[in-house]
C-alpha cells in the first residue's frame, strides 16, 4: 500500500466521535489538557478575565450539588500563584448548539456559591462586540460572578497567534499547541466557522436590492446583529493570519452600546 494512504498518528484524533455529547467532551478535554500543557498559551486565555500569572488546573465534568440538582459543568479552570487563587467554570458547545439560560445561570448560582471568579463559555456564537455575552441572564447573578464568552474563532485564532506569532518556548509544547490547531480545524471537531447570516438573510436582501427595505420590517435588526457577527470574525480571521489584533472601528458611544448600531 502506497505511504499516502497511510493515516499520521495524531495527539487528539478526530475520528469516533459518535454525536454532539461526544464532540463536546473531546473539544473540552483537548483545550483544557492543552491550556495546561502550553503554559503561554494557558496564560493567553486567563489573563483576560484576571487569572493571575501562576500554574493552570483543568478538570472537566466536576459534580455540584444544587439545591435538590447535581449538576456537571463541562470543565473547571485553577490558577494560583502565591496566596491567590483564581477559578472559573467553563461550559461548552459546539457545532449549531446555542448556549441555554438556565445552564449558564445555575452555574452562576454555583460559582457564587462556593466563592469562584467567573463563568467562561466557549461556542460557535461570534458576538458582535468582543468582550459581549451571547446569552442574556439575569444581571443580579452577575454581581460576584463574572460571566465571559469565547468563541471557537478566538480560541483557534489565540492558539495559532501564540504558535506562529508570539511563540512558544518549549518545542515540545510548541508541537502539542500545532496538535490543538489542526483539531480546531478539522470539521469533526465542532469549532465552526461563521457560515449563517439567519433566516431572515434573503428577505432582507433582496429588500435591499429592490429598494423596498424599511426599518421595522422582520429580520432587520437579526441581519444587522449578524453583519456585526461576521465583521467580528473576520476580524479575528484576519488577526490570525496576520498574528495582531484586529477590530472593527466603532466609535465610544458604538462600544459603550452596541445595540445603537441596529437601531
Amino acid at each position: 500500500m502506497a505511504e499516502n494512504a497511510w493515516h499520521e498518528a495524531r495527539l487528539i484524533p478526530t475520528s469516533g466521535i459518535n454525536g454532539a455529547e461526544e464532540q463536546e467532551r473531546r473539544a473540552t478535554s483537548a483545550l483544557l489538557a492543552v491550556m495546561t500543557a502550553v503554559k503561554e498559551f494557558g496564560r493567553a486565555l486567563t489573563k483576560p478575565y484576571g487569572a493571575p500569572a501562576g500554574n493552570v488546573e483543568t478538570y472537566i465534568e466536576v459534580p455540584f450539588d444544587l439545591g435538590e440538582k447535581r449538576l456537571f459543568p463541562d470543565g473547571l479552570i485553577r490558577v494560583a500563584r502565591g496566596s491567590k487563587t483564581w477559578t472559573a467554570l467553563v461550559e461548552v458547545k459546539t457545532g449549531s448548539n446555542e448556549l441555554a439560560v438556565e445552564q449558564l445561570e445555575n452555574y452562576l448560582d454555583i460559582a457564587r456559591d462556593h466563592g469562584f471568579d467567573a463563568v467562561i463559555t466557549i461556542s460557535n456564537e461570534i458576538p458582535p462586540i468582543a468582550g459581549q455575552h451571547p446569552t442574556k441572564v439575569d444581571k443580579r447573578k452577575l454581581r460576584k460572578v463574572a460571566l465571559h464568552h469565547l468563541s471557537w474563532t478566538q480560541v483557534l485564532a489565540e492558539a495559532v497567534m501564540q504558535k506562529e506569532f508570539r511563540g512558544v518556548a518549549d518545542p515540545d509544547q510548541a508541537w502539542i499547541l500545532g496538535e490543538l490547531i489542526r483539531y480546531l480545524e478539522h470539521p469533526r471537531s465542532g469549532a465552526m466557522e461563521f457560515d449563517d447570516m439567519g433566516e431572515s438573510w434573503v428577505a432582507v436582501r433582496e429588500a435591499v436590492r429592490s429598494g423596498t427595505l424599511r426599518a421595522g420590517d422582520k429580520g432587520v435588526d437579526e441581519v444587522a446583529v449578524r453583519f456585526d457577527a461576521l465583521l467580528r470574525f473576520v476580524s479575528l480571521s484576519l488577526g490570525r493570519k496576520l498574528g495582531t489584533e484586529v477590530t472593527p472601528v466603532l466609535s465610544r458611544k458604538e462600544l459603550a452600546e452596541p445595540a445603537t448600531r441596529t437601531q
